[in-house]
C-alpha cells in the first residue's frame, strides 16, 4: 500500500485520469440502475403494498388481470391461509375537460391484509385513498374525482406514498364500490382475482395462481424492460472494469525499469503484485463513491420528474462487482510484474 500511494502522489495527473474515467463510469451504471429500479417499482408498488405470496386469476384470462371475472363460488373453493378479493379497473379521472388523469381503480375487499401496507382509513362508499401523486395535479384530501363514463364522483380520503400500477396512479376503494362501477351493480359477484398470503394453497381448475414475481413478470412490458436494463448495466459494469485493466497495464509496462531495480534490491515479486492491487483499490473505490455522490445530486436536482428509486443492495452489488472485476483485470498487470526480469529491465 505504501509504495501504490507514493506511485499516486507521484503522478497525479496520470491517475487523475484514471480515477475521472471510473467517476463517469460508475455514475452512469448508478445512475441507470436507479432509473431501471424506479421504472420496475412503479409497475408493482401498488400491489408490492399487499405483502402477498401468490395471487389467482381466472385460468382463461390469459394472465390479465382486467380480462379475469373471478365469481365468488370459485372464492370460496380457493383453499389459503388469508385470502382477499381485489378488482382492478383501468380509468379516466378528470377535473375540467382539459384536465385528465390516466389512472387504475383498485377495489379491495374491506377488512383484509390488502389494506395493511396502505395505511388507509375505513372507506366509504365513493371514497378513495389516491396515489400521492395526483397532488400534483391539484388533487387534495376531500377533492372530488370525476371519472369519464361514470356519473358519481368519488371523494379522495387519503393519499398514499407510491401506489401506482404499470406506471399510472392508483385509487384505492372497497371492493363494493369497484363492482358497481365496474358491472354498474354493487351486487355482482364478481371480481378481478384473489390475493393470499401463507405456504398452502389449493387452487381449483378454473382459476391460475401465479407467485408474486410470476405476476409482475407477466405485466406487458415488465420483463423485457427488466431484462434490457440488466443487460446494459452488466455490459456497463464489464466495459469499465476492461478499461481500467487497460489502464493499469499500461501504467505497469512503462514503469518496467522501476520494477526492474526494486526487484534487483531484494524487493520481492509478491510485494509487488500487491502493490499493484492495492493502486487498483485506491482508484476505483473513490472513483465509485464519487459517481454515487453525483448521481444523488442529480436525483435532488431532477426530483420527482423521473421514476427513480434507489435501492441499497442493488447500489452495493453494483459497487463489489466494480471492484472484483477491476482486480480481475489487475490481475494482468500482476502477471506482467512476475515476468519482469530484473536484468533485462536495468
Amino acid at each position: 500500500m505504501f509504495l501504490a500511494w507514493k506511485e499516486i502522489a507521484r503522478g497525479k495527473g496520470r491517475f487523475a485520469l484514471v480515477v475521472i474515467v471510473m467517476v463517469l463510469i460508475s455514475y452512469l451504471v448508478y445512475f441507470l440502475m436507479g432509473l431501471a429500479y424506479g421504472l420496475a417499482s412503479s409497475y408493482t408498488n401498488g400491489i408490492s403494498k399487499w405483502n402477498a405470496d401468490d395471487i389467482v386469476l381466472t385460468s382463461d384470462s390469459n394472465d390479465n388481470a382486467m380480462m379475469s371475472f373471478l365469481p365468488d363460488s370459485a372464492f370460496e373453493e380457493l383453499q389459503a391461509e388469508e385470502k382477499a378479493r381485489f378488482g382492478l379497473l383501468p380509468a379516466v379521472a378528470k377535473q375540467s375537460e382539459t384536465s385528465k388523469t390516466d389512472v387504475y381503480l383498485l377495489g379491495q375487499e374491506s377488512g383484509t391484509f390488502l389494506w395493511e401496507g396502505i395505511g388507509a382509513p375505513s372507506l366509504g362508499q365513493w371514497e378513495v385513498v389516491a396515489d400521492s401523486s395526483l397532488s400534483k395535479d391539484g388533487y387534495e384530501v376531500g377533492s372530488s374525482v370525476s371519472l369519464v363514463g361514470f356519473s358519481k364522483t368519488l371523494t379522495i380520503k387519503a393519499f398514499a406514498e407510491k401506489a401506482t400500477y404499470q406506471t399510472l396512479p392508483l385509487l384505492y376503494m372497497d371492493l363494493s364500490s369497484w363492482r358497481q362501477i365496474r358491472f354498474s351493480d354493487a351486487d355482482s359477484l364478481l371480481s378481478s382475482g384473489i390475493a393470499t398470503k401463507g405456504p398452502s394453497l389449493s387452487v381449483p381448475s378454473s382459476l391460475k395462481a401465479y407467485s408474486v414475481d410470476e405476476y409482475y413478470n407477466s405485466l406487458p412490458g415488465y420483463g423485457a424492460q427488466v431484462a434490457t436494463f440488466s443487460l446494459m448495466i452488466s455490459f456497463l459494469i464489464a466495459i469499465a472494469s476492461f478499461i481500467l485493466g487497460v489502464f493499469m497495464y499500461v501504467l505497469t509496462l512503462q514503469k518496467t525499469s522501476l520494477f526492474g531495480v526494486l526487484k534487483a534490491q531484494g524487493v520481492s515479486s509478491g510485494y509487488l503484485a500487491r502493490s499493484v492491487l492495492s493502486q487498483t483499490l485506491l482508484l476505483i473505490v473513490p472513483g465509485c463513491l464519487l459517481g454515487f455522490g453525483l448521481t444523488a445530486l442529480s436525483v435532488a436536482f431532477l426530483g420527482d420528474k423521473l421514476p427513480f428509486a434507489y435501492n441499497l443492495w442493488f447500489n452495493l452489488a453494483i459497487g463489489g462487482a466494480f471492484v472484483l472485476f477491476s482486480l480481475v483485470g489487475a490481475l494482468f498487470s500482476v502477471k506482467a510484474v512476475l515476468r519482469i526480469d530484473p536484468v533485462k529491465a536495468i
